[in-house]
């Protein structure tokens, strides 16, 4: 994979720390990207949806662990809990500041998400974290990796 930036490979003892304090471990596609790269901004970022290939979006940048807070892996999921399903975990946004999504457990787990934050769910009035405003990206997180293009 190509970066215009990256934010250099993530030490395994820290990884693993990280996935202690979480209670789960991610998947092996994603850990190695992790371990890798770190998150940063891709060169090929473009994606579209699974059911919909005429639509998607464009990863703006990959999260990391980084004090950098506009890609702080950490912080996004502190500000995203209670706002995404807890089986999900946020590994990039969009420009519009939407997230791309991995599934972490559960039956869909290793599938990616697009989370709409005009459709979010509103716990004013109410409302749980849902599916209404996901849509299927990829099966894993090596399909997203393989199907992002330049554009």
């Amino acid at each position: 994979m190509e970066f215009e930036k990256n934010f250099g490979p993530l030490n395994e003892n820290v990884l693993e720390a990280l996935e202690q304090v979480w209670e789960f471990k991610l998947p092996s596609s994603y850990r190695d990207f992790l371990l890798r790269y770190n998150g940063g901004i891709p060169v090929n970022d473009t994606f579209y949806f699974k059911k919909d290939p005429s639509s998607g979006s464009i990863v703006q940048l990959f999260l990391g662990v980084t004090p950098e807070k506009h890609a702080n892996l950490l912080g996004h999921l502190r500000t995203y809990q209670g706002r995404i399903l807890d089986t999900m975990f946020p590994i990039a946004y969009d420009p519009s500041g939407n997230l791309i999504l991995l599934v972490v457990k559960g039956p869909d787990r290793e599938k990616v998400f697009f989370w709409d934050h005009e459709l979010e769910a509103d716990s004013e009035w109410g409302q749980e974290p849902n599916y209404s405003n996901l849509t299927l990206v990829a099966d894993s997180f090596e399909e997203f990796v393989a199907n992002l293009k330049f554009e």
